[in-house]
């Protein structure tokens, strides 16, 4: 297991090394690194980076850091802003550090207030990103050879199987947090893994809830079902594909039904983008919404909505299906993967599906040896059907839907079961394998 770091010889001797090289003029040191080649530069910057502390310390004044995407409308800088909430529910002060310039789009506007890493020498980080980006987001923080910190990695995978080399931030990383049992089960499989624990995302309404249907185009006498992807996730994880083909089945060209495919970045992936007018073809009433969203807008846009479909081949959360259930929206969706922690036959409209092999046109997951799921499209469109037109049903499945999330996903029930966490890390009770 990890062991806690104590190298005074060494932390001294690396300080007293490097005092000595930024003396050196700018253009020997530029010309050592153009020598030295990619290779050493990226073992010099691994060298570099912290190793984690095998157990949190008791002093309560030192911070608790969440560094994610918070500035990025996507599923991890949405998950980031959760646990952020989710800390400050349970009476603790985190400090909220941005990561999105360096890792990703700027597209949304947050309400939390963001800070530089804190300096300390000591403290905990929860690194709300995943293994790839680890180690390049240590360096960004700043976490060096000196500092010992109880380092969290709180990943999101969508797959069955332990995603191909994250094992190589495994020696920086104290603890893994993750997204459901589904996602923990495939990260469990490495042997070598550090403790997996799992907290679910964080679900925090609104305080002030409306819907404008008039603003996205929407008549008031249709029946709006919302699905939504992003290119980025990969469209054929998220598969649209089948809940047009459903939709199209159940209602046709039927005035009275809207299907909105609300997606992002299409403009990265041209494939993808032409993949997807082409299913939707010249159907009048089926909209493709590409945009990104603030936090507000896509709230919005899900109460706006009478019902939302998730089709999905693999979901490691299925974060926005839980915030329309939030929102009392009755659900449709894929009986497997992540959501099926949340998602009963009590809470959603489940459509049963096959497992089939995982083959990504688009190129997001590579793993040809594993599966993800083929929902069944006409056991979809039926319930399409019935959802619509069977009032007191889904009146009944969203009010369950929604006493479910309150039940699982509740802002202040996951952040006192992770400050429960953190609380036996920084107790006598907690006893690494050092």
């Amino acid at each position: 297991m990890l062991k806690r770091h104590s190298f005074p010889f060494h932390t001294n001797l690396f300080r007293g090394l490097r005092a000595l090289w930024v003396r050196l003029p700018k253009s020997v040191r530029h010309e050592f690194w153009t020598l030295a080649g990619t290779r050493w530069q990226s073992t010099y910057a691994r060298a570099r980076i912290a190793k984690p502390a095998a157990r949190r310390e008791a002093n309560p004044t030192d911070p608790i850091v969440v560094a994610g995407l918070f500035s990025t409308a996507n599923g991890i800088g949405e998950g980031a802003r959760n646990t952020y909430r989710a800390l400050k529910a349970a009476g603790l002060d985190p400090i909220a550090v941005d990561l999105s310039e360096p890792f990703a789009p700027i597209d949304v506007k947050t309400d939390i207030l963001c800070q530089q890493m804190p300096d300390s020498e000591q403290g905990t980080l929860i690194l709300q990103l995943n293994g790839p980006e680890t180690m390049s987001a240590l360096q960004h923080l700043g976490m060096e050879f000196e500092r010992n910190w109880f380092t969290i990695g709180y990943w999101a995978w969508e797959l069955p199987v332990f995603p191909a080399q994250w094992d190589d931030a495994f020696p920086y990383l104290s603890e893994i947090w993750t997204i459901s049992e589904f996602s923990a089960s495939a990260i469990k499989q490495h042997p070598k893994a550090p403790p997996v624990e799992v907290f679910g995302h964080a679900i925090s309404t609104p305080t002030k809830l409306h819907q404008s249907r008039q603003k996205f185009g929407w008549k008031d006498q249709e029946f709006v079902f919302l699905t939504m992807a992003d290119s980025m996730s990969s469209l054929e994880r998220k598969n649209p594909f089948s809940a047009i083909r459903a939709f199209k089945s159940a209602f046709a060209h039927d005035p009275r039904y809207r299907l909105v495919v609300k997606t992002r970045n299409l403009n990265r992936h041209a494939l993808a983008r032409d993949d997807l007018n082409a299913a939707i073809g010249d159907n009048p009433n089926i909209q493709l919404f590409d945009e990104s969203l603030s936090e507000e807008d896509i709230w919005l846009l899900i109460n706006s909505a009478d019902a939302f479909v998730s089709l999905h081949r693999s979901e490691g959360f299925g974060l926005v299906l839980a915030e329309a259930m939030a929102l009392g929206k009755p659900v449709i969706c894929t009986d497997w993967s992540g959501n099926m922690d949340f998602t009963t036959n009590d809470t959603a409209a489940l459509v049963a599906s096959t497992l089939v092999n995982c083959k990504d046109k688009y190129g997001v997951y590579r793993d040809l040896n594993t599966k993800w799921a083929h929902a069944d499209e006409q056991m979809a469109a039926e319930l399409m059907k019935k959802v619509s037109g069977n009032k007191e049903f889904r009146t009944n499945l969203a009010a369950r839907a929604k006493e479910r999330i309150v039940e699982v996903a509740d802002v202040r029930k996951i952040g006192a079961q992770m400050s429960d966490r953190l609380s036996l890390l920084a107790s006598a009770r907690f006893a690494p394998d050092i």
